[in-house]
C-alpha cells in the first residue's frame, strides 16, 4: 500500500527525500480550504516540473479516500491497497494531461473507480471467504460502538451488497462516501440520469429490507 512518504517513479513506488515544499510546517486540519487548495496546485505544479517528491503531499493526503472508494466496489481489503497504490502510479505516469488549475480528488478518485470497475466486470466469482477475512482490517473501529450500532452496521452494510452490482457501487459512492450524483456519473462513466436511477432503485430495496429500520420515517 502506499504510504506518506513515498512517491511513484517508473511504475513503482519507492521512499521519497525530504519534499522541497515545506508541506509539514501546518498540519491539514490547521490549513483553510482555500490554503489546502494552493498547496496542493503548487504540488501538481512541482510534479510536473519534475519535482516527483512532491508527489507525496497527493499521495498522504487522498490515500484514504481512493483505498475506501476501491473497497466499497472490490470488497476485499488486498485488493483495494493494490488498486489504489495502481491509481496513484497511473496518475504521476498521467500527470501531463492533469488540467491545472482543477482538484486533484475527482481525477484520482475516477482512476480508482474505473480500476475497480474493471476488477469487479472480469471477476468469475464472489470470494465469500475473502470478503470475510477482509472485514475485520477495514472496519476494526467498529469495535468499540456498542453492540446496537454494530449490529445496525451489519444489517444495513448487508443489504447493500445484496443489491445488483451497479445499484451497490452507486449506493455505497453516494450513501457511503457521500459522492454527489455529479460526481458519481464522472467516476463511473455512466449519466448523471442514470445514477439517480440507479440509486432509486437502490433506495426501494434498502427499505424493503430494512422496513423495521423506517418505521415511523416519512422521508
Amino acid at each position: 500500500m502506499v504510504a506518506a512518504g513515498a512517491v511513484a517513479c517508473e511504475g513503482r513506488l519507492k521512499p521519497a527525500p525530504t519534499p522541497r515544499l515545506m508541506f509539514a510546517l501546518k498540519s491539514e486540519v490547521d490549513r483553510t480550504p482555500t490554503e489546502t487548495d494552493r498547496i496542493e496546485q503548487r504540488a501538481i505544479a512541482a510534479v510536473k516540473s519534475g519535482d516527483a517528491a512532491s508527489y507525496d503531499y497527493l499521495v498522504s493526503k487522498y490515500m484514504k479516500r481512493v483505498v475506501s472508494i476501491a473497497w466499497g466496489i472490490v470488497r476485499n481489503a488486498h485488493d483495494a491497497e493494490d488498486l489504489a497504490q495502481e491509481a496513484f502510479v497511473k496518475a504521476f505516469q498521467t500527470i501531463e494531461r492533469f488540467k491545472s488549475g482543477e482538484p486533484f480528488g475527482p481525477w484520482i478518485y475516477r482512476i480508482v473507480t474505473n480500476l475497480s470497475l474493471d476488477v469487479v466486470k472480469h471477476r468469475q466469482r464472489f470470494r465469500h471467504e475473502e470478503l470475510q477475512e477482509s472485514l475485520p482490517a477495514t472496519r476494526g473501529d467498529r469495535a468499540d460502538l456498542p453492540a446496537v450500532v454494530n449490529e445496525l452496521a451489519r444489517r444495513i452494510d448487508e443489504a447493500i451488497e445484496a443489491l445488483p452490482e451497479m445499484q451497490r457501487i452507486v449506493a455505497r459512492l453516494y450513501l457511503v462516501e457521500h459522492f454527489e450524483h455529479s460526481e458519481i456519473a464522472a467516476m463511473t462513466s455512466l449519466s448523471e440520469g442514470t445514477v439517480r436511477s440507479h440509486l432509486s432503485l437502490a433506495r426501494a430495496k434498502l427499505r424493503e429490507r430494512l422496513a423495521d429500520l423506517y418505521e415511523g420515517r416519512h422521508d
